[in-house]
Parts: structure tokens; C-alpha cells; sequence
């Protein structure tokens, strides 16, 4: 991993700190969770004085007539209360974030050492971290920037520490999905590997077969070749299941405020999609912020995009790689002869065990998230958007 990779987790891991985001310590080399009472009493402290702004949140123009200023009050209000429900949840489930992240760091250098990662994996892992953490950075920062007129405008601060609080109060849900975006970013790697390992054992299967047929290795060989096959399959199956047990637990530890991010996506793409419009409502607004506000806001919006599409693609990932293992199991056995009995027992558990425990995203372990629910809700928000602007132009015309 190049150095400017490790830099970027680095920073995440020190925003993650500095925002109170986490009051947990770890070890780069090994990926080891522990606590440190130093940096717990800090992130209490900074708890705290994060909670002390919750009764400025009564300023926002809850009744504002105007329905893009209302629109983004609640979007607001939403990133408050990730905020306060992350503090909660960091706190009481401490102990769960710690066992969680240490079994997934064990698994993972587990496999690494009795299966190491071709180049092509880690240049796929690597390039998925940069791209991801570079843009979340951009994007996180350019909107705190951008929204600087607002928070002094809707939540009347002036002063210049309790405007940089604001702002990093309503950050601290994207710090949160960026420590998401790292912990299913190191299962999925895990899971790419199972999948090109189990390529290599099908290709090895049928190898085998061939040199059986032309009599170049002998029954004794071919049953030891097939129990270390079985062997190896059996360890990737075991992995496989350890590595959906804790994407559930992951899930689990980040629910909430993913169900809010969604709602906030939601919610802000009717009302970037309403904005493009001419309305008489955006005209009212455009002419209270400054020209520097508007001219930035676009290109933000643009990051903001792009940084979403690559952490949904990173969150389906999971359930994609999951898929593409089962296909080439089922592949299997439709094209290729069966050689041993027990290595074709392997197979079959392991078909078994992702029939018995599919992959798949459940939010609040309700609703089942992928890619098309994903382009649903995009969907959707462009017909409530459409007639949004359709009342608004009735009151003008009635007007």
C-alpha cells in the first residue's frame, strides 16, 4: 500500500478523533482496537460540548413558507440528530465496537498469511480507499464551507467557535459513513479473495480431470490432490460464513445512521432537482446568499454525487461478491464431472451454506437494501420533485 493510502486512513482515523466521532485507539500494522483513557476523556469532552449547541437547533424557521427553506431545515435537523445518535450509540455499544473491529482484523490476517492477495486485489482494494477517502474528504469539506452562510443565517451564530461547532456537528454523520466506507471496504477485499481462490480451485478440479482421462496421475494422487482441494475449500466456506456474521454485526453498529443518510438523500434530491428549475421560491432565496455561495455550491453538489455513488457501490459490493461466489459454485457443478466424493461434499455445503445464509443488506433489519433500491429512490424523488414544481408554479400563476 503506497504511503499517501495509509495517510488518508490516517486522517480519517484523526478526524474521526478530533470530531468524537470514536474514542477508541488502533494499531496500524495489525488493525488491533483498544481504548486509551486519554482519548476517551477527550471524546467525552467533545460529546458533550457537541450537545451543548442541541438548543440552538429551536432557531431554525420551522414555518418558513417557503418549501426549499424548509427542506433543508429538516435536512439539517436530520444531520443533528445522527449526530446525537452516534454519540449514543459510541458509548453503549463500545465494548461491541471494539470486539467486532479486533475479530474482523484477527479474520483478516488470518486469510492474508494462508492466502496472501494477488497484486490485482490490492491495487482494486487500494484504488477503492483512495478514490473514496480523497473525495469524502473534498466533498465533506467543501460543504462545511458552503453552508457557512447558512448556519449563521438559520441558526443565528456569530461567533466564530460556535459556527466551526455547527459545522462539525453536522459533518459528523459523513466522518461516521467514511469509517463505514473502511470497515466494509476490508471485508469486501477479504471476500474478492475468496472468490479468485475458489476460481483457482474449480481450474485446478478440471485440471486434474484432464490428467486423470489421460492416465498421467494415478488414483492415490488424485485423492490426496482432491483432499487438500476439499481441505481448502472447507477453510474458504468457513471464512466466507465468519465474514457474513460480521457485515451483519457492521450493519448492525451503523443502521440508524445510514437509515438517516438515506432519508437525507432523499430529501436532497428533491430539492437539488427542485432548484433547477426557475421558481419564484429559488429566485427569493438566490438573491439572500452571496455569489462566492452559489458559484461553489454546484461543484460541491457535483462531489457530493460522485462521493455517494462510490459508497453505495462499496455497501453492495458484499451482496454482488456474495452472488458471484454462488454462480460459480452452481457453475461447477453444471460443467465440470465430480472427482471425489468428499471434495464434492465440500461443494455442496458450500452451496448449502449460502442458500441457508444469503448476503444481503437489511436497513434497521427491516428493509432490504441493494443497487436497485438505490435507483428507486432516485427515481421517486424526481416525481415528487416534478410536483413540487408544479404547486408552486399554481400559486404563482395564482398569485
Amino acid at each position: 500500500m503506497r504511503r499517501s493510502t495509509e495517510w488518508m486512513i490516517s486522517a480519517t482515523y484523526i478526524t474521526s478523533v478530533l470530531f468524537g466521532v470514536t474514542s477508541l485507539c488502533y494499531v496500524e500494522t495489525t488493525g488491533e482496537v483498544y481504548t486509551k483513557p486519554l482519548v476517551t476523556i477527550y471524546s467525552a469532552l467533545a460529546n458533550i460540548g457537541m450537545l451543548v449547541l442541541v438548543p440552538h437547533f429551536l432557531r431554525f424557521d420551522y414555518y418558513s413558507p417557503s418549501l426549499p427553506v424548509q427542506i433543508n431545515t429538516l435536512i439539517f435537523l436530520l444531520k443533528a440528530v445522527s449526530s446525537i445518535i452516534t454519540v449514543f450509540i459510541n458509548w453503549t455499544k463500545r465494548g461491541v465496537f471494539v470486539k467486532t473491529l479486533n475479530e474482523l482484523s484477527t479474520a483478516r490476517l488470518k486469510f492474508m498469511r494462508r492466502w496472501p492477495l494477488s497484486e490485482k486485489i490490492k491495487q482494486k482494494y487500494e484504488t477503492t480507499l483512495r478514490r473514496k477517502l480523497l473525495l469524502g474528504f473534498i466533498a465533506m469539506v467543501g460543504l462545511m464551507l458552503s453552508s457557512i452562510e447558512y448556519v449563521q443565517r438559520e441558526l443565528k451564530l456569530r461567533s466564530f467557535h460556535m459556527i466551526v461547532a455547527a459545522l462539525i456537528m453536522f459533518s459528523i454523520v459523513n466522518v461516521v459513513m467514511l469509517n463505514y466506507f473502511v470497515c466494509m471496504s476490508n471485508l469486501n477485499v477479504i471476500l474478492w479473495a475468496i472468490n479468485e481462490e475458489l476460481e483457482k480451485i474449480i481450474q485446478t478440479t478440471h485440471q486434474l480431470w484432464n490428467l486423470r482421462i489421460i492416465g498421467q496421475i494415478g488414483p492415490g494422487t488424485l485423492i490426496t490432490e482432491c483432499c487438500k482441494l476439499s481441505d481448502d475449500l472447507d477453510e474458504l466456506a468457513a471464512t466466507q460464513h465468519q465474514l457474513n456474521l460480521l457485515r451483519n454485526r457492521i450493519y448492525r453498529m451503523y443502521d440508524i445512521q445510514t437509515a438517516c443518510v438515506l432519508v437525507m438523500v432523499y430529501l436532497n434530491n428533491v430539492l437539488t432537482f427542485y432548484m433547477s428549475f426557475p421558481t419564484q421560491q429559488k429566485s427569493k432565496i438566490l438573491d439572500e446568499y452571496s455569489n462566492w455561495s452559489m458559484a461553489v455550491m454546484p461543484f460541491m453538489m457535483m462531489l457530493y454525487y460522485i462521493d455517494l455513488a462510490l459508497f453505495i457501490k462499496e455497501m453492495t459490493n458484499f451482496e454482488v461478491s456474495g452472488k458471484a461466489t454462488g454462480k460459480l459454485l452452481r457453475e461447477r457443478q453444471l460443467f465440470y464431472p465430480a472427482l471425489d466424493m468428499r471434495l464434492e461434499e465440500s461443494f455442496k455445503n458450500f452451496s448449502l451454506q449460502l442458500a441457508k445464509f444469503p448476503v444481503e443488506m437489511k436497513l434497521v433489519g427491516l428493509f432490504k437494501f441493494d443497487r436497485s433500491m438505490a435507483f428507486s429512490i432516485f427515481g421517486s424523488t424526481i416525481s415528487n420533485a416534478i410536483v413540487l414544481i408544479q404547486y408552486d408554479y399554481k400559486n404563482n400563476s395564482d398569485e
